[in-house]
C-alpha cells in the first residue's frame, strides 16, 4: 500500500462516513432481498467457507453479490467472484474500476464484511457503500462503518465467524 493510500484513504473515509445520507436501518431477515458480501482472498478453506455461505443464502431465496480482494501474490481459486486490488484505486485513492462503482452504488439490504482485519480499501468500499446495514467485525479504531459489529477471536476458523453473523442476523 503507498504511502499516499495510507494517508488520503483514511482521511476521506472519515469525510464520507460524516457526510453520508444513506439511510441505515434493520429490517427483519425474512424481508432482506439483496445481500453484499466482501471479503480478503486468503485461502482455500476460507474461500470455501464464504461458497457455502453464499449458497445458504441463495437458498433462502436472497440475491447475494460478492466482491473479493486479492492481495498481490494471492492465488485466484476461482473465477467465480468479482475481484479487485490495490491497482484498482486512483493515485488519490478513489476506486476506478467498474465493479468497485456497481458493488458501492448497490442498495444492499445487508452488506457483510467476512474480514476480521479489514484493510484500507474494504473499509473505504465498507464507507461509501449505499447498504442499509453494514455488519462486520468489533473494530476498536473504526466504529462508523458498521451497523452491527461481531467479536470472534481471530484463532478461530473463518466458518464460525460466518455462522455468528448467520446466527445474529436471523435475530433481526
Amino acid at each position: 500500500m503507498s504511502f499516499l493510500h495510507q494517508t488520503l484513504i483514511p482521511y476521506k473515509m472519515q469525510v464520507v462516513l460524516r457526510k453520508s445520507k444513506s439511510p441505515r436501518r434493520s429490517m427483519n431477515y425474512r424481508q432482506v432481498r439483496l445481500v453484499g458480501i466482501i471479503f480478503t482472498m486468503k485461502n482455500l478453506d476460507d474461500y470455501e467457507a464464504i461458497r457455502q455461505f453464499e449458497s445458504r443464502l441463495k437458498k433462502e431465496g436472497k440475491e447475494v453479490v460478492v466482491l473479493c480482494y486479492l492481495p498481490k501474490n494471492v492465488e485466484n481459486f476461482d473465477f467465480h467472484y468479482d475481484i479487485f486490488s490495490k491497482n484498482d484505486f486512483n493515485f488519490w485513492g478513489s476506486p476506478e474500476a467498474n465493479n468497485l462503482q456497481e458493488f458501492i452504488s448497490k442498495p444492499f439490504d445487508l452488506l457483510i464484511c467476512l474480514d476480521r482485519a479489514p484493510n484500507l480499501y474494504i473499509e473505504y468500499l465498507l464507507a461509501r457503500s449505499r447498504a442499509a446495514l453494514r455488519i462486520g467485525p468489533y473494530l476498536d479504531r473504526q466504529k462508523g462503518i458498521f451497523e452491527l459489529m461481531i467479536k470472534e477471536s481471530a484463532e478461530k476458523p473463518l466458518a464460525d465467524f460466518i455462522q455468528q453473523i448467520y446466527h445474529y442476523t436471523n435475530e433481526l
